[in-house]
C-alpha cells in the first residue's frame, strides 16, 4: 500500500513514530514535520497494519548527552531564552556546539515548546527587579547570640547592556525594596524611563494582566525618579526574563565563593557582594566579546536621565475613618479634616513628623505631628462647619437627647459641653465616650457622677474624671437592712427589761 502525497525517507518515517510516541497529535506532527495530515493518518495507518522496524535510529547529536535537558525546559519555563542559556551554560561547557546546533536538538527534543525570538532593548530605556527564591545557607551568624539570620538576594539589571546589580536584604517588604532600587540606580548613577517588576504586595495591590493596580507608596516612589512603572503579566515570567535570567546566573557563579566566608552581620554580605559584582561586570561576553561593564560604559551609560537631587522618603500608609467631629484617629492623636470628608474612610500617610491626609489621589490635608504626646488635638478651623450650623446637626442634637434619656444632671452637663466649646463639635467624641459610661455601668450611676459634678461646680470634665467618681461611689459602704427569722432561742429587749426589774 502506497502513500501519496509527500514521500517519506527512513529519517522522516523515525520521526512520525518517535513523536507519535512523545503523545504529540496529527496535526502537531503535520506542523513539526511540513507534512499534511493526511499524509501522516495514512502513514500511521500504515504502521499498524504493517509494523516496522527502523532499520535507522532516531538521529541524536554526539554532544547531546551531556547536557541536563530537563534543567534546559525548567529554565526556558521561567522565561530564560533559549540563546541565553546556551551563552551562560553550553558554549563554554560543551566544545564544539554552535547554538544553531543547540536549537535544533532542543526543538527536536521538545517540538511543543515555543521558543521566543531574542529581544532587543533600546539603551536608557528599561530597568528590571526581582528578588531570587529563599536559599538556604545565605545570611549571616549573630554574633551575640549565635543565630543564624536568613537574608533574601535583590538583583536589578539594565537589559541593553546588562549591567547587573545585587543586594542582601532581611525582607522583602517596601522599605527595603525602595532601598535596594534606589542603591541600584546609584550604581548605575542614572535612571531608566521604564521599570518592570513582579506583582509582589510592596509594588502592586491588585494583580491583572492588563491594569495592575499599583501600591500607593510605590506610585509616589516612582513619581519620584520620574519612571514609568511596568508590572509583569501574573504567571508570565518572560516579561521579566532578564533579570529572571542575570540572577540565576549570578547566583551560579557568586555562591560557590560565598559560602566559603562566614558573615557576622548584613552590612558584611553586601560589602562582599559588591566586591563580586566588579569582577562579574568585568567578565567578558564571548558573544559580545565585551563585559557588561564595557558596553554599559559604550552604549548606555549616556542614555540614562539623571538622578534626582535627593533620595524618596519613604512613608507608611494606613486608613482612618473620620469621626463626626471632623477627626481621625491616627496612633493615640487625633488630626482635623475638611468637614466634607466626614463618615469616609480616608487614606493616610505617615512620614516622619509629616501626616497626609488623601481621598482617592488627592491630598486632603497636611499636619505635622506632636513630639511624644498622646491625646492631642491638632485642628484647623478652616476645616469644621460654622458653628450655628453645627449646633443644629442630628449629631450634637441626638447626643442632648440621649443623655436627657439618663437624667436631667446628664442633660444639662452635655448640653453645657456643647454650648460652651470654642466649637460644638469640639468635644463631641468626650461626649459620645460619657453617654457610652450607661452601659459599662448604669444610667444611675451616670446620673449620680454628672450630678456631684454639678454641685462641685466643675468645668473641662472628662470621661475618666467621671469613670474616677462612678468607682469611688460605688466603694462608699452603705447600711444594708438585716432581717432576722425568727428564733425561740433569742429572747426579745421585753425579755431583758422583765429582768432588770
Amino acid at each position: 500500500m502506497g502513500i501519496k502525497g509527500k514521500k517519506l525517507g527512513v529519517k522522516m518515517i523515525n520521526e512520525v513514530k518517535k513523536y507519535k510516541d512523545r503523545g504529540l497529535n496529527i496535526s502537531e506532527i503535520a506542523r513539526v514535520l511540513g507534512v499534511s495530515r493526511n499524509t501522516v493518518k495514512k502513514y500511521l495507518k500504515k504502521l499498524v497494519d504493517e509494523p516496522h522496524e527502523p532499520s535507522v535510529k532516531p538521529f541524536s547529536a554526539p554532544w547531546a548527552s551531556q547536557i541536563n535537558w530537563q534543567h534546559v525546559v525548567n529554565e526556558k519555563s521561567l522565561g530564560t531564552q533559549l540563546a541565553h542559556y546556551w551563552e551562560q551554560n553550553v558554549e563554554n561547557q560543551v566544545a564544539d556546539v554552535s547554538y544553531i546546533s543547540f536549537w535544533r536538538e532542543f526543538k527536536r527534543r521538545h517540538p511543543r515548546i515555543k521558543l521566543d525570538m531574542h529581544q532587543s532593548f533600546t539603551p536608557g530605556e528599561r530597568a528590571e527587579f526581582d528578588y531570587k527564591g529563599k536559599d538556604k545557607g545565605f545570611g549571616y551568624i549573630e554574633r551575640d547570640t549565635g543565630e543564624f539570620i536568613a537574608c533574601r538576594l535583590f538583583g536589578m539589571v539594565l537589559p541593553s547592556s546588562q549591567l547587573f546589580f545585587a543586594r542582601a536584604t532581611l525582607t522583602e517588604k517596601q522599605e527595603d525594596v525602595f532601598t535596594s532600587i534606589t542603591k541600584g540606580f546609584e550604581s548605575f548613577k542614572g535612571t531608566t524611563s521604564t521599570l518592570v517588576f513582579d506583582n509582589a504586595k510592596a509594588q502592586v495591590t491588585r494583580a491583572d494582566k492588563f491594569d495592575a493596580d499599583l501600591n500607593s507608596e510605590f506610585s509616589l516612589f516612582c513619581d519620584h525618579y520620574e519612571i514609568a512603572p511596568i508590572a509583569a503579566r501574573p504567571r508570565c515570567p518572560k516579561d521579566k526574563s532578564l533579570i529572571e535570567n542575570s540572577l540565576g546566573v549570578f547566583w551560579r557563579w557568586a555562591w560557590p565563593q560565598l559560602r566559603k566566608k562566614t558573615f557576622f552581620s548584613l552590612r558584611e554580605i553586601n560589602a562582599e557582594l559588591e566586591r563580586l559584582l566588579l569582577v562579574f561586570n568585568d567578565r567578558v561576553q564571548k558573544k559580545y566579546g565585551l563585559s557588561r561593564r564595557q558596553r554599559f560604559d559604550q552604549f548606555e551609560k549616556q542614555k540614562l536621565k539623571p538622578l534626582p537631587v535627593k533620595r524618596y522618603d519613604f512613608g507608611s500608609w494606613k486608613k482612618s475613618k473620620v469621626h463626626p467631629d471632623c477627626h481621625i484617629q491616627v496612633s493615640h492623636n487625633f488630626y482635623s479634616v475638611p468637614y466634607k470628608y466626614r463618615f469616609q474612610e480616608l487614606n493616610v500617610r505617615i512620614n516622619g513628623r509629616t501626616l497626609e491626609v488623601f481621598s482617592g489621589l488627592e491630598r486632603v490635608t497636611v499636619h505635622t505631628i506632636p513630639l511624644s504626646k498622646k491625646g492631642c488635638y491638632i485642628t484647623n478651623k478652616n476645616h469644621l462647619p460654622e458653628s450655628h450650623q453645627a449646633l443644629l446637626e442630628q449629631t450634637p442634637q441626638n447626643a442632648i437627647k440621649e443623655a436627657l434619656t439618663v437624667g436631667v444632671n446628664t442633660h444639662e452637663m452635655v448640653k453645657r459641653l456643647i454650648e460652651e466649646a470654642r466649637h460644638p463639635l469640639a468635644y463631641l467624641r468626650r461626649i459620645q465616650g460619657i453617654l457610652r459610661l450607661k452601659k459599662r455601668y448604669s444610667s444611675q450611676s451616670l446620673e449620680e457622677a454628672s450630678e456631684f459634678f454639678k454641685s462641685a461646680s466643675l468645668t473641662d470634665i472628662k470621661v475618666r474624671n467621671i469613670e474616677q467618681v462612678i468607682s469611688a461611689q460605688s466603694k462608699v459602704l452603705k447600711p444594708k437592712k438585716v432581717n432576722r427569722k425568727e428564733n425561740e432561742n433569742l429572747r426579745g429587749q421585753v425579755s431583758w427589761s422583765d429582768t432588770f426589774h
